[in-house]
Formats: structure tokens, sequence, C-alpha cells
């Protein structure tokens, strides 16, 4: 998870304090400027980013990836977003408002913009409400896939009409973070009712009926296309399947390589800077290369050593070196493996794990005051950072550290001395190297330790989402809400990839489901502390998943574009590519 508005430490330590490279760019790439020239003024963005996108609709649990996400934010819309570079909820009125009415019982009222339509022309009103609803709410036992409920399945079900645009959403108890639940833009996106309802069968009327009744097997097929049909299948999906509700529309799609934006003409708000935004999936070792040769105009790639080097380096690129709220961790298979079932194989696990190791040689040298991290859901700079570690000191002392030799005596304990483990990973060279430490040492101890670093683990039937591994090693990122990573904790409503949201390793206590819930009710920060520490702890004493570093963050990105303004949240660079310009 991801915060910003802690540069200058950071980029003192990364790039001797040049946060801005300055001096005339190799403006040589012909295909930039063959785009740039007769366009709309504002020439074609290319942006490199690490993973291919697969997915039209992020909002469904096993599509819920940072590339999707990257790559539809300006394609759909939404009430709010995270923005400018504190990564706080912003509004946005370009489609349309809302207010909280009352705090008893919670009421929020939301009016879409009376213009706002899809990019076909249809416009956004009821039926894509009462789709986005039924999906965010959980009703009909997960019909409809979604990463988490985040408080919408304490939501009544909006009244409205076939054609409104209004509606209100009432909760049944309080919501901390209401002004996050509600449409906006990434998972929790409205998305095209009327496509849905005609690949199930039906008119929008009838679909629009359908989910205001209480017969879920008349939406069946549509929720099926709505889970499964919009994943990117090695072609781009006919236009009249994917209209848009944002700045861009996506136009083209080379598998594996590119995905191209371009400038909606049906958007009824600002229309964006760029004739054209091209997302080219590059592996971030050759990100930086790509950027100094005019291949790419932003990058936004974990930093190592050489990429910090190399940016420092260059000309004609400036660059932003900050914190950020994302973290590395590992999740334990709850669902199948030797982890399953046995607090002691993930207790000899946990010790077997080079902490100190992994953050002297893979972040220190980016990031000289770099320490391991002990808890998951707080920041070190956000209220509540001690008193989550203090709740958990007593299993940190004895199960958040490096200790060889204990490892292997509760492997002897256990008759599991040669316990072979599936360690899984996304394949970039940070995760390489770290796997690479966590399975020399766990060996050691007396593992078998099987690492798996694979291109698609991510993807929608990578290991991942299948649950393919033993233990999985990635990163959350996210913003600072509580209901943010909620979900990652909650008992799933199965364990498929569908199913289990956030939860990838299928883990179920229901004492945890209640403090999930209690913490996502309080309104009072001192409340709030002392829930998340409890909840930290436990996560701890039944060694859930293991934390392990904060994530450093830079942005490098073409002097000659304009309107790159870094985010700390999920978003990204991203958030507000419809302002970037080239010239």
């Amino acid at each position: 998870m991801t915060r910003f508005g802690r540069a200058s430490k950071l980029a003192a330590a990364m790039l001797g304090g040049a946060l801005v490279l300055s001096a005339c760019s190799d403006d040589s790439d012909e295909s930039n400027e063959d785009s740039n020239a007769g366009g709309g003024g504002g020439g074609t963005i290319t942006y490199a980013m690490a993973q291919p996108w697969d997915s039209f609709n992020q909002t469904t649990a096993g599509a819920n990836t940072v590339a999707n996400g990257q790559v539809m934010h300006q394609a759909l819309s939404g009430f709010w977003q995270f923005g400018n570079d504190d990564g706080q909820p912003i509004p946005n009125e370009d489609f349309g408002t809302f207010e909280k009415t009352s705090d008893d019982p919670l009421t929020v009222e939301y009016d879409i913009h009376q213009d706002a339509v899809w990019s076909d022309g249809t416009p956004i009103d009821c039926d894509d409400v009462m789709m986005w609803w039924t999906a965010q709410s959980g009703r009909w036992d997960g019909l409809f896939s979604a990463p988490g409920t985040q408080g919408i399945e304490d939501t009544a079900m909006p009244e409205c009409a076939d054609g409104d645009k209004a509606f209100t959403l009432v909760y049944d108890q309080p919501f901390a973070d209401w002004l996050t639940s509600g449409p906006g833009r990434g998972n929790n996106a409205i998305m095209p009712a009327h496509v849905v309802a005609e690949q199930g069968g039906l008119s929008p009327e009838e679909f629009l009926a359908a989910l205001q009744g209480d017969d879920p097997e008349a939406v069946q097929a549509a929720a099926d296309f709505f889970n499964e049909g919009w994943l990117i299948n090695g072609a781009l999906p006919d236009a009249s399947m994917i209209p848009t509700s944002g700045p861009f529309t996506i136009t083209d799609y080379v598998p594996d390589q590119s995905v191209t934006l371009t400038r909606n003409e049906a958007y009824w708000g600002e229309p964006a800077a760029a004739d054209s935004i091209v997302f080219r999936t590059i592996a971030e070792p050759e990100q930086v290369q790509a950027l100094q040769n005019g291949e790419v105009d932003i990058i936004e790639p974990q930093p190592t050593v050489d990429m910090a080097q190399q940016i420092e380096a260059a000309e004609g690129i400036e660059s932003e070196v900050a914190e950020e709220y994302t973290y590395e961790h590992l999740d334990f298979n709850f669902q199948d493996g030797p982890f399953a079932d046995s607090l002691a194989l993930r207790q000899a696990f946990a010790l077997c794990v080079p902490y100190e190791t992994l953050v002297d040689n893979l972040i220190k040298p980016v990031v000289p005051d770099a320490t391991v991290k002990q808890v998951r859901n707080v920041a070190p700079w956000d209220e509540g950072y001690q008193e989550a570690i203090d709740a958990s000191s007593a299993t940190l002392e004895e199960y958040g550290v490096t200790d060889i030799e204990r490892s292997r005596q509760i492997l002897e304990e256990e008759n599991a001395v040669g316990t072979e483990i599936v360690l899984g990973t996304l394949e970039n060279q940070r995760r390489n190297d770290a796997g690479l430490l966590i399975q020399s040492s766990c060996d050691e101890a007396g593992f078998q330790v099987d690492f798996q670093p694979a291109a698609d683990f991510f993807d929608t039937t990578g290991a991942l989402s299948e649950g393919r591994f033993d233990v999985a090693m990635y990163a959350w990122s996210g913003s600072p809400d509580r209901s943010g990573w909620n979900s990652t904790y909650r008992t799933a409503v199965e364990c498929s990839p569908d199913g289990k949201g956030n939860n990838n390793g299928c883990y179920s206590n229901e004492e945890l489901d209640q403090l999930l819930d209690d913490v996502l009710r309080t309104s009072e920060l001192s409340e709030a502390v002392d829930l998340t520490a409890q909840i930290e702890a436990h996560l701890w004493e039944d060694m859930v998943t293991i934390p392990l570093y904060q994530h450093p963050g830079i942005t490098a990105w073409n002097s000659q574009v304009s309107g790159v303004v870094p985010n700390p949240s999920q978003n990204g660079i991203v958030w507000n590519a419809d302002t970037w310009s080239r010239g």
C-alpha cells in the first residue's frame, strides 16, 4: 500500500537528493514522432508496465491486479478516486456528485451527471448502478465476483427505475470508509450493464427487473459473462463489448505487448489532453533503458540500485522517489499443502526466513535506513504503527526473527524434515533474488523449497489465483483505508479464483472476522488503532502471513511530457493520465 509525501528522505538516500534530472532528451523515437503529428495537440504518451493487461473487468476477484487497474483507470470512471500527490480520496465531479445526508442511519445520496454516457452513447443510469450494487454487496452468495464487499454488504438495495440517474445508499450500521465504498475508479468501478444484459440473453429492462427481483437463476448467464466474459484471450473484443465511461476508450491490443487507449469522443467531461496512451509490457530491468531510448515516456518500476544509478546518470529524465504503502509479504496456503493445518510448520518457516538479509541485500542499498517490516496493515508513518508492533511483541520476539536452529528443531519435533515447499512469485529481479535467499535459508533449516517464479503469476489463471503454491511472495498496494486491506483476511465465500476475494491463502477464522467487522464500524481513531493492533496480533499468533519490508518507489519520465504527478495509492502514476501531454 502506497504513500508519498516523503520524497526528500528517500531521494537523498537513493539519488543523492536529485529529484529532477534535467537536460536535453534524445527524442528520436520515430513512432512517437509519427503519432504526435497532426493529433489533438497532446500526442501519444507511452507508459511501461511489467505485467500484461488481461481483463476489461478489474472488479472481479481474479482480475484485481495492478496491471488491469493501470489500464482501466482512465477507461472506467466513477464518483471518486485516490489522487493528488498525497493519495487521499478526491471527488470526480465529471462523473457526478455525492453527499452524506445522515449519520443515523448512515445515508449517502449519489447523482450521476445528466450527460454521462458510455462511449457507445448508452446513458449511465439505474441498470448500471444495480449491477454494481449486486456485485459489490455480495448478494446471492457472490454470484457476481468481486474482490471484496467493502461495506456495500451493509446497504439496502438502492431504489431506482429505468433511466434514473440518482440513487441512495442506506447503511444498516456505521462504516468508517463510506466515502470510498461508493462507485469509484478501480476495483469497485461501475461496469456497462447493457453489455452484460445482452450477453445474458436479456434486454436492459429485463436485466434491471431481474436484478431487482429475487431469482438469481434469471441472471446466471449474465453473471457468468460478468465474471469471465471480459477476460482478454489473445484478441481485443469487439468495440461494442467494451464501451468505456472515462476519458479514453480501448482501441488496440497486441497480446503480451501493448494496449492502446484513445481519447473518448463521447466523454462529457474535460477531454483528455493526450490523443492516446500506449501501455507497453516491458520487464522492469529493461524499463530504464527503454525510457532512455525513447521507447517509452514514463516508468514506475520497483527500484533497484542499478535502476537508481541509471536514472541518476540519464539526461532528459525527471524522477521522483518516495516511500510507498506497498509492502512485500509471504502468504501461506490454508486450503492445500503442508502449511494448511499446521501452525508448527508455519512457525518453522517463519523462523527460517532471512529477514535482515533480505532488507540488507535488496532494500538498504536503495534506502539505507530501511528496516524489516513487522506489521502488515499499518505503514510506519501512520497512526497506530507502534501500537500494532507492541500488541504482537511476544510472537514477534519468538517467531519474527531468523533462527535456523529453532526452525530445524520444530521440523524434527513434527517429523517434517525434508518437507517440500512450493514458493511462488512474480518473476522479476528483486523477487528472484529474494526467493533464492529464502530458498537457501529454509533449505538449511530442513525444508526443501521449490522456488517457482513465473511471469504469469498474477494472471487470472496464474498460480496465485488458482492456489498453486504453498507460500506466495508478492506485494499489496492500496491506500490508507482500512476497508482496503480488510477483505485480505476475511473468510472467503469459497476458495476459488472468483470466490476468495483478496484472501489468496483462503484463511478463515470467526474471531478475526468479527475484529475485521469491528474495525470497519468505528470512526474513532483511538478505537481503530486498538482494533487494528488486535488484528495484527492475531495474524502473527496464527501465522497467517509474514510481512517482509516496505517498498521504496520511483517514478521517472521524459522531461518533454507534462502533467506527470506521482501518486501513492494503488492508482499509481495513471491517476491523472488524462492530463498528460507532450510538448
